[in-house]
Formats: structure tokens, C-alpha cells, sequence
């Protein structure tokens, strides 16, 4: 960890709540946010990124999610250890969350503007009407004013989306954990809730944590991008060297669904089989049954990250840079 490092997540690992006991579903992750910084979690759906993110801010009941082992270090202190009542200090104030379904995060028949003063009051800030309303200009919601005074049932996904936006940034949090924030609304208006990121990215200094799994999220806003796959970190490395040249095999194939569908004149690709499911984990490469370059090396218990060219990469191929 150094001096511009934020948030520090090392050796995390964590078990759900099942029928028979717990399961494991994330085994060992180690991220690292910049200060100002905006990082991606990239992967397919089950691949850990969501359970890593909210786990910074214990947002699952602690009778249903354990964890085994790991720190969560920020501003010197360890969240994983942190009594409920200090959480409650950071939660929300310091380290906000951007929910994948903003109409389901907001209470449908409570006006928007009490949801927004019982933030502010929770952390003891002034819940100033005025104060709002320019919170939320500040995210373009326009009729501030007539939004303030509505219930979130009555209004669109995309302006659903800027209230929470507006609910996670008004206390000036220094970090910000969005959740899929393009997922829910409308293509017309993804850009702009990007756009809207940025800009808070820049003028609030907010470094950002962007969860998804859409290569034209992570290429627009991110300048670093972590992929995970079976509750590990497969990759990381800036999001300009993750996109022009992968290094893991799982990397490669997601890249290469998404040209196929940007390129009309070839055939669609797709990449075969299915993630396991944490109960379906082994002491192995998790990508194994579904990777084209596979040994009998990648049985022998799980690979351990690599660091080449200032990237890491968590695969036993002797020359990662040469797949094709």
C-alpha cells in the first residue's frame, strides 16, 4: 500500500450463508483504489464483483456473510473490524453507495426530499432544503423542486438514477461504490450518467469504483480496470493495456465477444460454457474447463498472480503476452 492508495482490500475472503453451512465465493481478492482515481470491477454475473464492493461497507446481514480471512484498510482504519456503530460514521458519508436498481433502492412512498433530509440527518449535517435542491441541480435534475416534493414511484428510471446519485454524493464522500449504474436505464441516457461520474470524479475529487460487466463502461470512465472470475481477480492493469493487449485467456474471450458484436461481417462469438457457481469451486484455475489453453499445470491447485510489465495476471501460460 502507498501514500495514494485509499482504500486497501488484501487478501479478502468470504463465505455466504448456505443450507449446508457456508460457502465460500470470494477467495482471496486483493485490490488496491488511487486517490481521485476511477477503477473498474469487471465480469460476468457471480464472478464476485458486487460481494467484494459491498463488503467494504458490510452491507450484508453478518449473520449471512462471514469473513474468513483479509483486511479492508481505509484511512488507517480496518473495516472488517470496526463495530457497527463506527460503520455507521463512514457508511454513507465517507463511503457511499450507488445501488444497480436505483427503484428499488429508494423507498417508493416517501417523498423524495425526506429521503434525502434523513441522509443528512443521520450524519448530523444540516438537512437544509436549500442545501438539496442544489444537490440535486448540481446531479441535472432540472425541476429540482417539483422532484423534491414527488414519490420515486412517480418518476423514471434515469431520474430515479440522478436521486440516488444525489443521495450518495451529499455528503461529499471520499469514495463512491457504483453498482452496475448503467444497467437499469434507458441507452439514451448511460452516457450521461457517466458523464455525470466523471464529473464528480473531478470537481468533488471522489475516486469512484465502477462495478460491471460492459467493456464500453469500463473503456468510457475507467483508468484502471480489475477482472474477476470465480471470486478471484484474474487481471488488472490500466484500462488502456487491458483492452489493446489482455493477457489472461478469460480477458481475451470476453474482448473477443464484444468485437464479434461490433463487427457486422464476422459471426457472432461466444464464449463456451458457464461460470462456476461458488459451490462449484476447486483448488484449480476456476477458467479451466472453459479456457482453450489448458494443461493439466492448471489443476495443480489455484495459479498465483503474476506481475508482468507492471500488470498482474493470475495464470501458469509460461509466455502470457503470446496466446494467439
Amino acid at each position: 500500500m502507498n501514500n495514494n492508495t485509499i482504500l486497501n482490500i488484501s487478501g479478502l475472503m468470504l463465505s455466504f450463508k448456505a443450507n449446508n453451512g457456508f460457502v465460500q465465493v470470494i477467495r482471496g481478492v486483493d485490490i488496491q483504489l488511487n486517490k481521485g482515481e476511477i477503477l473498474g470491477i469487471l465480469g460476468e454475473s457471480g464472478s464476485g464483483k458486487t460481494v467484494t464492493a459491498s463488503s467494504v461497507l458490510r452491507l450484508t446481514q453478518d449473520s449471512d456473510l462471514k469473513i474468513d480471512s483479509g483486511s479492508i484498510i481505509f484511512d488507517n482504519a480496518e473495516l472488517t473490524k470496526l463495530r457497527e456503530k463506527d460503520m455507521r460514521e463512514i457508511r454513507g458519508k465517507r463511503i457511499s453507495y450507488i445501488f444497480q436498481d436505483a427503484s428499488a433502492a429508494l423507498t417508493p412512498y416517501k417523498k423524495v426530499g425526506k429521503q434525502l433530509r434523513e441522509v443528512l440527518k443521520v450524519h448530523g449535517e444540516s438537512n437544509d432544503k436549500n442545501r438539496i435542491i442544489a444537490a440535486m441541480r448540481k446531479v441535472g435534475i432540472d425541476n429540482a423542486e417539483i422532484v423534491y416534493n414527488m414519490f420515486p414511484w412517480q418518476l423514471s428510471g434515469g431520474l430515479c438514477q440522478r436521486v440516488l446519485i444525489t443521495m450518495s454524493t451529499l455528503c461529499s464522500p471520499e469514495i463512491i461504490i457504483a453498482d452496475e449504474p448503467t444497467a437499469a436505464i434507458d441507452a439514451s441516457l448511460q452516457k450521461k450518467v457517466l458523464d455525470l461520474l466523471k464529473d464528480i470524479n473531478i470537481k468533488d475529487e471522489s475516486s469512484i469504483i465502477i462495478i460491471t460487466h460492459d467493456f464500453d463502461v469500463v473503456r468510457y470512465i475507467c483508468s484502471r480496470v480489475v477482472v474477476m472470475y470465480g471470486g478471484l481477480v484474474m487481471e488488472e492493469g490500466s484500462t488502456k493495456d487491458i483492452l489493446n493487449k489482455p493477457l489472461h485467456p478469460y480477458t481475451k474471450e470476453l474482448i473477443r465477444c464484444v468485437e464479434s458484436l461490433d463487427n457486422n461481417d464476422k459471426e457472432l462469438y461466444s464464449l463456451i460454457g458457464k461460470a462456476p457457481s461458488p459451490d462449484e469451486f476447486k483448488d484449480q484455475c476456476p477458467f479451466y474447463d472453459r479456457c482453450k489453453y489448458k494443461s493439466s499445470r492448471c489443476l495443480e491447485g489455484i495459479p498465483k498472480v503474476r506481475n508482468i510489465d507492471g500488470r498482474r495476471v493470475r495464470c501458469i501460460l509460461e509466455d502470457t503476452g503470446d496466446f494467439f
